[in-house]
């Protein structure tokens, strides 16, 4: 059984990608993480060998040949590949498919299924095992086949492309496991005090995070107690508070490195640390690379 902890890592794109929005890969480019682990991206693996084994949800399952395992952001899971395997893994940034898929949807798992059910397939992974006839895996395979071509070129007009097409496989599966996927949010409990609750305390967490913040201030603003944000973050996410705001701090100092031209100083200050020093440290304690070593490294990369 899966048992979530402190010692949990979090692995952003930028980690598991060669690329930030967009990967397809087989089995051989990159050994799996076998053990529970999460990560702020999209991921589908497309078992076309069974015999892999996959926690996900507290429950381990061996899956079966021609089946497909659907991965939400920052979701706890692991993978034992089998003796032959034969597979395909898809990451994909939490805004590739809409800007909307950007913002702490996936620390709120309760409302995926009213806000955006084009993603059930991932929010029932772990209660639904997507196992498909020969028939119908060869549909999903021809998709594989136009991701590896379409990525590989990345002509204009590439996004889009790739974009429909992951929206046809995660509609294809919607499709042939309707009855199961409309059961399971038919009989869905509803958490939606506690949701919202979190919701305020995540958007609240991103909206000053340059200021400092400290969880009493969180607690004053967010009208909610000290104690009970605690057990909240510990419980969705398995961090702390200040684990939680540390990651979400190097997930933002990231974006800035790689999508702007301000100075270290200014994107330490934009990320809430006051020391530049302290915040390179922090960076490269994390990521294993300086940001300006982490900046130039993507930027020769054409990333």
């Amino acid at each position: 059984m899966l048992k979530e902890s402190m010692e949990i890592k979090t692995y952003q794109m930028s980690e598991r990608s060669e690329r930030l929005d967009f990967e397809i890969r087989d089995w051989q480019i990159r050994n799996p993480i076998i053990t529970p682990h999460r990560h702020e991206f999209f991921q589908i693996h497309i078992n076309v060998n069974g015999g892999s084994r996959h926690g996900i949800k507290n429950v381990e399952t061996t899956y079966k040949n021609n089946s497909i395992i659907f991965i939400l952001p920052y979701r706890v899971h692991y993978s034992i590949p089998a003796d032959n395997p034969n597979y395909h893994i898809i990451n994909f940034s939490r805004s590739f498919l809409g800007s909307n898929l950007a913002a702490n949807l996936f620390e709120a798992e309760e409302l995926i299924g009213l806000e955006h059910p084009e993603l059930l397939p991932f929010l029932y992974q772990g209660l639904i095992d997507f196992d498909f006839t020969k028939e119908q895996f060869a549909y999903v395979m021809t998709l594989v086949e136009k991701f590896y071509a379409i990525n590989g070129e990345r002509k204009l007009g590439w996004r889009e492309r790739i974009r429909g097409g992951l929206l046809d496989l995660i509609g294809y599966a919607s499709e042939i496991y309707n009855a199961e996927m409309m059961a399971q949010l038919n009989n869905q409990t509803n958490y939606a005090t506690q949701t919202e609750s979190f919701k305020r305390v995540i958007q609240y967490i991103d909206k000053h995070m340059s200021s400092n913040l400290t969880l009493q201030s969180a607690a004053h603003a967010t009208f909610l107690s000290p104690n009970y944000i605690s057990q909240l973050l510990k419980q969705k996410t398995g961090l702390a508070f200040v684990g939680w705001l540390t990651m979400k701090r190097m997930e933002k100092a990231q974006e800035l490195l790689l999508m702007t031209d301000k100075r270290i100083s200014e994107v330490a200050k934009e990320v809430g640390f006051d020391d530049e020093g302290y915040f390179t440290r922090r960076f490269k304690q994390k990521f294993g690379a300086s940001p300006t070593e982490f900046r130039s490294h993507r930027l020769n990369k054409g990333q």
